[in-house]
């Protein structure tokens, strides 16, 4: 598990909450909400979507569609390289010395 979060999970899980929580303080100093970020996020699509910008829409579903191949694949990869068998043995010598090795006689 170490591996994977890069570090203690408890550690990573309380440098996560303590980084949220100072971030949320400052958004909110400023005047947001989790609701008013949303609603902004919201709005901001239908902004840049009533700019005729169909192309950008389009973008947007292929890039959702190809994340949902991709990012579970990812996961699976990052999963059995974490819990998998392990990487295999590194070799010991260069690539050129064993292209032009002589072979025992």
């Amino acid at each position: 598990m170490e591996r994977f979060f890069g570090g203690s999970p408890a550690l990573v899980i309380l440098k996560l909450a303590i980084s949220s929580l100072i971030i949320g303080v400052v958004l909110s100093f400023f005047g947001f909400n989790p609701n008013n970020l949303y609603d902004a996020l919201i709005r901001l699509g239908d902004w840049i979507s009533s700019l005729g910008f169909d192309a950008v829409k389009h973008t947007f579903r292929y890039i959702i569609l190809g994340a949902l191949i991709v990012v579970p694949l990812w996961l699976l990869g990052r999963f059995f390289s974490v819990f998998g068998p392990g990487r295999p043995a590194a070799r010991t010598e260069p690539p050129s010395a064993r292209r032009y090795k002589k072979p025992a006689e």
